[in-house]
């Protein structure tokens, strides 16, 4: 549904302040100027999807070698896996996405 968006609200920021503090940001979020300004303002911060990029990487790969091994232990060709490296693992990824929600 269209929202009426009627009123503006404008700001002055020097050259070396727009470029540093804007565009930079908003390409990282992957958001619109205008997503990027109503996010700070209702959210006071933003999540750049490039904090995340690497971590969800790692996860996909971590998925993949799960998958691999449930297969593996479906197959019967393993009886007994020790997970808790790969626990250890997903424990640090969880708290490093907690930390970039922060």
């Amino acid at each position: 549904m269209p929202r009426n968006q009627t009123k503006r609200v404008t700001i002055r920021l020097t050259p070396e302040e727009y470029d540093r503090l804007m565009w930079k940001r908003i390409e990282a979020a992957g958001l619109t100027w205008r997503e990027f300004i109503f996010k700070m303002c209702t959210e006071g911060k933003v999540v750049s999807n490039e904090a995340l990029r690497e971590l969800n990487k790692e996860l996909r790969y971590q998925g993949n070698n799960l998958n691999q091994l449930t297969r593996l232990a479906h197959q019967g060709e393993i009886k007994v896996i020790d997970l808790s490296e790969l626990r250890k693992l997903y424990e640090r990824m969880l708290d490093e996405i907690m930390k970039a929600g922060e």
